[in-house]
């Protein structure tokens, strides 16, 4: 079965491909429009690319919780956690995002790449959506990306 993909190496060019969009459409914004407030929420540019890091965070807990319990449930989603615009004291800066954004998805891969096959199924259930598996949960990762990349694309639509 040499022809098979494995469900890594699906994801990860998923994954790549979608964060490439992301950073395209972020690397679009001139350096004073990244840190300004561009929607009625109060999100700007930078702060929806450290959402993204956020994310991966959640994703990782998520995905191990699914691997180390018996079928847990999750009243929360990782797609479905807001834009957080309050940071207390923290400062983004452009450098510091991106290498949390480095840091989280080399996370990320590392731990997905060493989940074994059989892994790629087990179960957890969300609230509202009912029962689902492992591949689902990773496959939501590169639509999130994509969402956010969509964003971006329209909040500088409306900068011109």
């Amino acid at each position: 079965m040499a022809g098979i993909e494995s469900p890594f190496v699906k994801v990860r060019r998923r994954l790549v491909m979608a964060r490439i969009e992301f950073m395209s459409q972020l690397a679009a914004f001139q350096p004073e429009d990244l840190s300004r407030s561009l929607t009625a929420e109060g999100e700007s540019p930078l702060l929806i690319a450290h959402h993204l890091a956020t994310i991966e965070v959640v994703a990782l807990q998520q995905l191990q919780r699914i691997q180390s319990e018996d079928n847990p449930h999750f009243d929360t989603l990782l797609q479905l956690l807001p834009v957080e615009t309050e940071l207390g004291d923290a400062v983004l800066s452009l450098e510091s995002v991106l290498a949390e954004m480095s840091d989280r998805r080399s996370e990320l891969l590392s731990y997905l790449s060493q989940a074994p096959l059989s892994n790629w199924e087990r179960p957890f259930v969300f609230a509202s959506w009912g029962s689902r598996k492992f591949y689902q949960l990773v496959n939501m990762l590169p639509l999130h990306d994509r969402q956010h990349a969509r964003q971006l694309a329209t909040m500088r639509a409306h900068l011109s």
